[in-house]
């Protein structure tokens, strides 16, 4: 029989409710508020993948609607935005 493939919690996320990303001006994601540190890409497609992974822009909040190479894509209901991150370091 086959089945979806399967994507587990760890015990770090157990008690996760979700992942915060910050939406700066210039399309990147931000793990901090003050927009210092861009969004690392394996912890955005880890939140995005376990369903927990929220966007806050200035005025708006999004739930992404697609995990694509280049980023998350959100929308407002008339506009996508691909919402980009940091590469991981080797």
């Amino acid at each position: 029989m086959n089945m979806l493939n399967t994507i587990y919690e760890t015990g770090h996320d157990l008690h996760v409710a979700n992942y915060v990303a910050y939406l700066h001006t210039d399309k990147k994601l931000y793990e901090d508020e003050a927009h210092k540190v861009q969004a690392k890409k394996a912890d955005v497609e880890k939140a995005f993948k376990l369903g927990r992974l929220i966007v806050v822009a200035a005025d708006k909040t999004y739930l992404p609607v697609a995990l694509m190479a280049a980023g998350v894509v959100v929308t407002d209901g008339t506009t996508a935005t691909t919402c980009t991150m940091a590469a991981d370091e080797a």
